[in-house]
């Protein structure tokens, strides 16, 4: 086979797997028959061109696994074999992974807090109806997000995970983060915040995804390969670098004193150790740093990611120059 064959079949291989064109597409952009472009794929095999792993999401990375696990001080940590770069599906994967470990443990008879976002709204709705649990309360986390999106409606999210559960919902009608001190002490000593204060005080789980600081154009270089946010986080090492529950927290591992906190409507620090299993998922480069603020906040029991996530914290780790 000369040359110009064998690029023409790294051309098709590439067409048909990295840019997800199909055969028939494939077939016009090169004027041949859709069979013509399936021999040239199956010679693409045959010769070594392509090479088709099967990568199995049940299967924990063990040895990072038990690394995180060490790092952190995790009851258990699941690392999902990385068989796409693309984030979305990553989500889905390492999702259906933290349900096999949530099923395992909910028990009936018991609250779960959830907080807004892809992840957690991800978590509920692929939570199978078909299990045995029931009478689960299931509370918000935090207020509304002024974000319109499906995945950002807390309350609606938390009454169809709640029908799953076969247990009943609770509700938050408040904004997230108010304006001044009074508007939150308002709220909080409202008579509908009682039931939501007191059940953040003895909840039995919680299912939280860990926020990146999207506002930051910093955290967007460095996801691109840049340096400035690393540069500006070991300069500044109180600064936020992710939230949960939208609470901000640093890369030491603490949640910030400042306003925004401050008149956050939702669990606070106290409530999330008192909780007695914390669940937290996160995939993609861009939570690298946030991952590891996060889990060095100590409140997070179990976490569930993707290998080359868990090979960038690790790898920055190691580098010695986060501040710790």
């Amino acid at each position: 086979m000369d040359n110009s064959s064998i690029q023409k079949l790294v051309e098709i291989a590439k067409m048909y797997y990295n840019q997800g064109m199909t055969q028939e597409m494939i077939a016009k952009t090169f004027d041949i028959s859709r069979s013509a472009v399936s021999m040239y794929l199956t010679d693409a095999k045959n010769n070594g061109i392509i090479d088709i792993q099967i990568k199995d999401p049940s299967k924990n990375n063990e040895e990072l696994a038990t690394r995180l696990e060490k790092e952190f001080g995790l009851r258990r940590c699941i690392v999902v074999p990385s068989g796409t770069h693309n984030k979305k599906a990553l989500l889905r994967v390492v999702t259906s992974q933290a349900i096999r470990l949530a099923t395992d443990l909910f028990t009936s008879h018991s609250s779960i807090g959830v907080a807004w976002g892809n992840t957690c709204y991800e978590f509920m709705h692929a939570f199978p109806e078909n299990t045995d649990l029931c009478d689960v309360s299931v509370v918000p986390l935090v207020g509304s997000s002024p974000l319109l999106t499906q995945e950002n409606q807390l309350n609606e999210s938390i009454r169809l995970f709640s029908d799953k559960l076969r247990g009943y919902p609770m509700f938050i009608y408040s904004p997230g983060f108010v304006d001044t001190m009074e508007d939150r002490q308002r709220i909080v000593e409202s008579s509908y915040m009682q039931p939501i204060l007191d059940r953040w005080k003895h909840l039995d789980y919680a299912v939280l995804g860990i926020g990146r600081l999207q506002e930051r154009g910093e955290l967007r270089q460095f996801r691109s390969g840049g340096r400035n946010m690393l540069e500006e986080i070991i300069r500044c090492p109180d600064m936020a670098v992710g939230d949960l529950c939208a609470r901000q927290f640093n890369i030491r591992g603490e949640f910030i004193d400042c306003g925004f906190n401050q008149r956050l409507i939702g669990i606070d620090e106290e409530g999330l150790r008192g909780t007695k299993h914390v669940l937290a998922l996160a995939v993609g480069g861009d939570k690298v740093l946030p991952i590891i603020g996060a889990l060095r906040i100590g409140v997070i029991h179990y976490f569930c990611t993707d290998e080359n996530t868990a090979r960038q914290v690790l790898a920055l780790l190691e580098t010695s120059e986060l501040p710790s």
